[in-house]
């Protein structure tokens, strides 16, 4: 399948606010701004600026994922909504890595629901990542979405500048310019290729691995636990779903006989606007590890490998989450 990866550089211009306010530290809990974040942003962009506002209104009415779905797939309109909602997404997104540096804090005053004012006593602290700070991300663009790369690059930029990230959009957080032109690249060659540039070299037969945004875990991780076998059969798996939903569909789930683990276990959720609520994941956080030990004789498919470490593995691994890297 074709793909192209569209690499923003891009710089806060005022306050980013994370939903995970309860942590006293965000540098170390919440240090990035999620995939899920930015799709998100885009679509809600997209289905402002091209849906018809009367359709737009009964679909809110309704509350029904389905509908929703149903409606900006048989949409006749020229609209560059419907990939969102196909059945198989061509749009993928990566988090956002934030500096250590970055976080600070700014004072609010609450509104009380009820009469619209200035709530009494109501002055809080927020905790945020502060104006001026970098962050780059990706978006991939696979199929029938490759030909959105002008309209997804004009969609950013119009959400840096007028719509922002995150929290308290309202009064202007979240606000991000685009440091000059978005790089497009051609996915499988020179992406895949900046990959494999910066793994280390493996001993045979054992690669470790470890997580650069929350992997997304099964019920079976919660339910039970899971063998090292089992662990190793749904690893396998996954790796192979995230190269086989946006490559030819040739090759075969690696040959992992068994996998050590180490994972820092949390919770992290998302607004789904497909469902219209917000959903929450069991997760192995950032940093976790897990060592790969092949069956005797067994090579790995490097690119096949590396697809999955540039798009991620489990549940949504389309958003971000799920990405890891080769490690000594």
């Amino acid at each position: 399948m074709d793909g192209q990866a569209v690499e923003f550089h891009c710089r806060l211009t005022s306050p980013f606010h994370t939903s995970r306010q309860k942590y006293a530290n965000l540098a170390k809990c919440a240090p990035f701004i999620m995939g899920s974040t930015f799709r998100g942003a885009v679509l809600q962009y997209l289905i402002e600026a091209h849906c018809p506002e009367e359709r737009l209104a009964e679909l809110r009415g309704t509350g029904d994922p389905s509908e929703v779905n149903a409606y900006h797939v048989g949409c006749d309109l020229d609209c560059p909504v419907r990939p969102f909602f196909t059945e198989a997404e061509r749009i993928w997104y990566s988090f956002a890595a934030l500096p250590e540096t970055a976080f600070g804090s700014a004072t609010r005053i609450a509104l009380s629901r009820r009469t619209g004012s200035v709530a009494e006593g109501a002055i809080f602290n927020v905790e945020t990542v502060n104006p001026g700070t970098p962050f780059t991300f990706e978006i991939f663009l696979f199929g029938e979405a490759v030909e959105l790369v002008d309209t997804v690059q004009e969609a950013v930029e119009a959400v840096g500048r007028w719509k922002g990230l995150g929290g308290y959009r309202s009064v202007g957080f979240g606000r991000f310019a685009v440091k000059g032109e978005p790089q497009v690249r051609d996915f499988f060659e020179a992406r895949i290729a900046q990959e494999w540039a910066q793994w280390p070299s493996s001993s045979d037969g054992v690669v470790d691995i470890e997580f650069r945004t929350p992997l997304v875990l099964g019920e079976s991780f919660s339910t039970g636990g899971m063998s090292q076998q089992e662990v190793a059969h749904w690893l396998a798996r996954e790796i192979h779903q995230t190269a086989l939903a946006v490559g030819d569909g040739e090759g075969s789930p690696p040959l992992i006989e068994r996998v050590d683990f180490r994972i820092r276990p949390d919770f992290v959720g998302r607004f789904s606007y497909e469902r219209g609520l917000r959903e929450n994941r069991l997760v192995a956080w950032k940093e976790s590890r897990m060592t790969l030990h092949l069956a005797d004789g067994a090579q790995i498919d490097s690119e096949q490998l590396a697809i999955a470490a540039i798009l991620g593995i489990g549940e949504w691994n389309r958003w971000g989450f799920g990405r890891f890297a080769l490690v000594e």
